[in-house]
């Protein structure tokens, strides 16, 4: 691998598409990714694939057991991942409520068959969120799998492996929406920018769409929540999800000021009369 730039990284990326064709692309999801970016790379998909796209994406997660405290008044899910109820209301997988584990014996079976071209992972979750993933690394590596593109968020055998990389951003670093296993809708306000040349997934989804030549008509992450309430305006998990006001950084000078909004509105309101003579005095106490 060598560092290049996105024009670079697309342009690598469409003749990697050229060559595989499309009826041989397949995307694998992290139930880590958010609405915007599930639904953004779905209409692609669509744009690409036609009919066949639902058929083309897998999603995966990890599971845990967790203890259940004395008293617990509801259980805790084993499912580590945020969105996995996003992907089952966006169609991206067939998994019932009820199963914890997911299913990702279509894509192995297609891999096994040689009918993996070029496999999209998009994974902007902490380290292992999709789970062991070393049976497609090995099929890069012995060519069962043609071509790897991974967008992530951390350096990993994944990304090692992959042929292109794209760098994405992590929930804190962007504005994103998420639907949790009870069906009420959370969103996940960005508190500082994605590092170095990174980029918010939907941004990345919607450049690779114009080098694809299929561009995706959004500007940024609200445009994608505003097609996904019109597309979607009957879907319980998904009610609100056009209006969602997020929460803007504030620049802080003070750590005080960074914890919470009262302390912001001491040093912002009730601290900025004091002469420093008080702050000495109360020093010497």
């Amino acid at each position: 691998q060598t560092a290049t730039t996105w024009d670079g990284a697309l342009d690598t990326l469409k003749r990697l598409v050229e060559t595989a064709g499309t009826e041989r692309l397949r995307f694998l999801v992290s139930a880590h990714a958010s609405h915007e970016e599930m639904f953004a790379l779905a209409r692609l998909g669509q744009r690409l694939l036609g009919d066949r796209a639902q058929q083309a994406f897998a999603v995966s997660w990890t599971t845990s057991t967790k203890p259940q405290p004395e008293g617990t008044k509801f259980p805790v899910p084993a499912v580590d991942a945020p969105n996995v109820a996003g992907a089952r209301m966006l169609g991206l997988t067939s998994v019932p409520a009820g199963q914890t584990e997911p299913d990702l014996s279509a894509l192995r079976t297609a891999v096994e068959a040689g009918e993996v071209g070029l496999l999209y992972v998009l994974d902007p979750g902490p380290s292992g969120s999709l789970g062991d993933l070393e049976w497609i690394i090995e099929a890069r590596r012995s060519g069962q799998i043609a071509s790897l593109v991974v967008e992530s968020v951390l350096e990993s055998p994944l990304s090692q492996a992959a042929d292109v990389v794209l760098p994405g951003a992590c929930f804190v670093e962007k504005e994103a929406c998420y639907t949790n296993n009870q069906g009420q809708l959370q969103a996940s306000a960005r508190a500082i920018p994605p590092p170095g040349e990174a980029l918010d997934d939907c941004s990345i989804i919607v450049r690779i769409a114009a080098a694809l030549d299929v561009p995706l008509d959004y500007r940024s992450a609200v445009d994608v929540r505003a097609d996904i309430a019109a597309t979607l305006p009957e879907e319980p998990g998904l009610q609100g999800i056009g209006d969602i006001a997020f929460a803007k950084p504030v620049a802080t000078h003070h750590w005080l000021q960074a914890s919470n909004p009262m302390e912001r509105w001491k040093w912002d309101v009730m601290f900025q009369d004091l002469p420093p003579v008080k702050f000495e005095e109360m020093l010497k106490k």
